[in-house]
């Protein structure tokens, strides 16, 4: 049987906004704790300086985090409620080559939105990731807000 975050890597890589973004999921850690993305710069993601688009980095940042908690608490059997409240992106230096992603959430963020939803039901919990070029230069740095709650909690 095929592991199911290899099945989610393979659909997150098909749908379209992702694709014709040339962004691609490299790697799912088995815990959901961490996933390298790849946005490859292309004739469909280049502005008129030949750069990356900003969108298109942003749009890079955008579904992992959610993706990772939710799957990482389906792993817990609890089900919750996910999506991104908030959102900043900080671009630094043009995207002038293929830019990697590298999203991690520690146990300690986990641990917190635990405490927290066993409190009030409910938490957001700021994520930080880099958008890296070939060079190891830092081109746009993204904070991504989650807002996860649980609809199951009873107050």
């Amino acid at each position: 049987m095929i592991p199911k975050r290899y099945f989610l890597r393979f659909i997150l890589n098909i749908y379209p906004p992702l694709f014709f973004n040339r962004i691609i999921l490299k790697k799912i850690s088995k815990d959901y704790k961490e996933m390298t993305v790849v946005l490859k710069k292309s004739i469909f993601n280049i502005n008129f300086h030949k750069t990356i688009f900003g969108g298109s980095i942003f749009s890079a940042c955008d579904p992992y985090f959610p993706t990772m908690y939710y799957n990482i608490f389906e792993q817990k059997q609890k089900k919750l409620i996910i999506w991104v409240k908030d959102a900043e992106i900080k671009y630094i230096n043009p995207a002038n080559s293929t830019l990697r992603l590298s999203f991690k959430i520690q146990d300690i963020q986990i641990n917190e939105v635990e405490n927290a939803l066993a409190l009030n039901g409910k938490h957001e919990i700021t994520n930080k990731v880099s958008a890296i070029n070939r060079e190891g230069i830092i081109c746009a740095q993204a904070a991504i807000t989650i807002y996860l709650r649980d609809p199951n909690f009873i107050n």
